[in-house]
């Protein structure tokens, strides 16, 4: 269980704009965070360095990511020691941002083979003109821990177009992140894991047909190999 003290929560910002409507409505949920005794940090993918993932599989042989000259090891190590992730992002063409997307596609081999994202809590934030968000909000979410909760809301209309989160009379909203902030810190120090359906169906495929992949081609998947003894998801062979 994580000591009140020592919660620390990344605000993982997918949007290029820093000051826009997606990291408005995070810092609402950060808020509700940082009232219930969490420490914030803000990642801004903005700001990094991050290549697009080259497909060749070195992650699985290795454990490593092939790519060691942008920052994508320095956001993944930051991002899976935390207690807590509340990652946003802007809906564009039905999914996230080029900038959330490489970064996802970055460790999502990592994620199935070897679990990297166990310990975090999540919740999913997602702004949008006229397009659905809940789905966005959910999967991102699900993809880096363990759900506590989304929020989104959507800032265009037929009568007056565009509008910033920060000049529409949100208050409702407001309070609702700051709520799902403190939920999500009260989680944390609960240590208890949601029933999700994506991880049950993730942990039965490790177990009745990755594990058999990487059984029957153990040269392929050298480099997690030992994970997965360290695990117990494999015994070692005699």
């Amino acid at each position: 269980m994580a000591l009140e003290n020592s919660i620390q929560i990344i605000g993982l910002n997918g949007s290029p704009h820093l000051k826009g409507n997606t990291a408005t409505l995070m810092s609402w949920v950060l808020k509700g965070c940082e009232e219930a005794g969490a420490t914030i940090e803000w990642i801004n993918l903005k700001d990094y360095n991050i290549k697009y993932c080259q497909g060749c599989h070195t992650c699985l042989r290795t454990g490593e990511c092939a790519i060691n000259d942008d920052d994508f090891i320095k956001i993944l190590e930051r991002l899976i020691s935390s207690d807590g992730i509340v990652v946003g992002s802007p809906v564009y063409a039905d999914g996230p941002t080029a900038l959330l997307k490489t970064l996802m596609d970055r460790f999502t081999l990592l994620n199935l083979f070897v679990g990297i994202f166990e310990k975090p809590y999540t919740v999913g934030v997602s702004t949008s003109g006229f397009a659905p968000y809940r789905k966005l909000a959910k999967n991102i979410a699900m993809v880096m821990g363990h759900k506590i909760g989304i929020i989104g809301v959507k800032t265009s209309s037929i009568k007056k177009g565009y509008q910033s989160l920060k000049d529409l009379k949100k208050d409702r909203l407001n309070r609702k992140a700051h709520k799902l902030g403190r939920k999500l810190v009260a989680s944390i120090r609960l240590n208890k894991k949601p029933y999700s359906f994506m991880y049950w169906w993730i942990n039965f495929l490790r177990k009745h047909l990755i594990k058999r992949v990487i059984k029957n081609n153990p040269e392929q998947f050298s480099g997690i190999l030992p994970i997965w003894i360290q695990k117990g998801w494999l015994k070692p062979e005699k």
